[in-house]
């Protein structure tokens, strides 16, 4: 079977950064109990490696990280995730002694620099375009409540009678979404108020945005089917999947090779792979072997 590599794909430098520090503070603080606050990054694989560490996981998922940190035991360690916390976190840990080891990603980091710069103007508010209980999202509308989230196109109209109009929109984004949704939801934010002044500022990191346009260059024609080698809570994992869908490329998500079925490979000549940006390497490479064993 012909298989076609897409690159980029897999690890980027935040993911790369942050396994790095957690495994750096599993050899510090041997001696202390060390939790991860959410998953470090969206893949089990990594999960799994860190939890075998001596690292003990705290899921968070629709949940207030804020409340979790309060039952966890003074003077251990802690670690955040990658994708962002809300700023209280720190204080709260410095209150009952404990270690931060703070991994967020330098994107997420930008985004939430740029936020406070335009609220520091007084005369901003902010529409964030992100998923509902990201923990990204979670960290950003953390910042302000005159921070307001939208999700998809249909809740734009919903949000306006919560705007000031007498202040300006800064429009920002979470890193790891649809460029092409995004886009699609800022035009009709300026269509709907065409008489406010909007800036608009991309967010996207540079890890999904080249792994998107790596997608949408595929030839449509020459390739038969998309496996996209990720977790399902990777939020860029599954953008990656839907460009593959919206070239007309039947697109499957893939945790490993295991999860590759008989009937996807019938009458299929040529195979594209790709990975989210927290992807392991050598499962990536796992699944390209076994394509090229077929």
């Amino acid at each position: 079977m012909n298989v076609i590599k897409v690159t980029p794909r897999g690890y980027c430098l935040g993911v790369v950064k942050s396994i790095k520090w957690a495994k750096d503070a599993a050899k510090q603080y041997h001696d202390k109990e060390i939790f991860m606050l959410g998953y470090l990054v969206h893949n089990q694989h990594v999960v799994k490696e860190i939890i075998d560490l001596g690292i003990i996981p705290i899921n968070d998922y629709k949940q207030n990280r804020l409340d979790l940190l309060k039952n966890l035991p003074n003077n251990s360690v802690v670690i955040l995730s990658a994708h962002g916390s809300d700023e209280r976190i720190k204080t709260l840990a410095a209150q009952k002694n404990i270690i931060i080891v703070d991994t967020e990603c330098e994107w997420v980091t930008a985004t939430k620099d740029l936020i406070r710069e335009f609220l520091a103007k007084k005369d901003y508010e902010i529409i964030f375009i992100g998923k509902t209980h990201h923990p990204e999202t979670n960290a950003i509308l953390s910042i302000s409540p005159l921070i307001h989230l939208v999700t998809t196109v249909t809740e734009i109209e919903p949000i306006i009678p919560q705007l000031d109009h007498t202040k300006k929109i800064l429009i920002t984004n979470q890193t790891t979404l649809s460029k092409i949704d995004i886009e699609d939801i800022v035009l009709n934010i300026k269509n709907q108020l065409p008489e406010r002044i909007i800036e608009f500022k991309n967010d996207l990191c540079n890890a999904t945005l080249e792994r998107q346009n790596a997608v949408l260059a595929l030839d449509s024609d020459q390739i038969d089917l998309l496996l996209v080698v990720g977790d399902k809570r990777s939020n860029n994992t599954l953008k990656l999947v839907e460009m593959g869908e919206r070239k007309n490329i039947l697109s499957y998500r893939i945790n490993d090779k295991n999860d590759i079925k008989d009937e996807w490979l019938k009458n299929i000549n040529t195979v594209a792979v790709t990975a989210g940006a927290s992807t392991p390497s050598n499962i990536q490479l796992e699944v390209i072997k076994y394509l090229e064993e077929q």
